[in-house]
């Protein structure tokens, strides 16, 4: 080892900065390609769904209100069932 010039011994460099460098480059790059891929995805998948809802016959909402309506009846009739083979 070279000593410098006040006698002592040079600190030693373990980490090679420039390989440290071109990983935070290329980190962030692939960050940022991941995100506009991300963001791609997002777009086409709120684009499919406004599609499959505009397509649609009926609103969400009326469909939500059937199916409630169906599952009370079903809960009610079941209950009947039961109560009436109880006894």
């Amino acid at each position: 080892m070279a000593v410098g010039s006040n006698g002592a011994e040079p600190p030693v460099r373990y980490v090679d900065r420039r390989l440290v460098g071109s990983g935070v480059v290329l980190m962030t790059g692939g960050l940022l390609v991941c995100l506009v891929g991300a963001t791609l995805g997002v777009v086409a998948t709120v684009n499919a769904c406004r599609r499959y809802l505009a397509d649609l016959d009926e609103s969400p909402t009326v469909i939500a209100r059937r199916r409630w309506q169906q599952a009370k009846s079903a809960t009610a009739a079941g209950v009947g069932a039961w109560h009436e083979h109880a006894h």
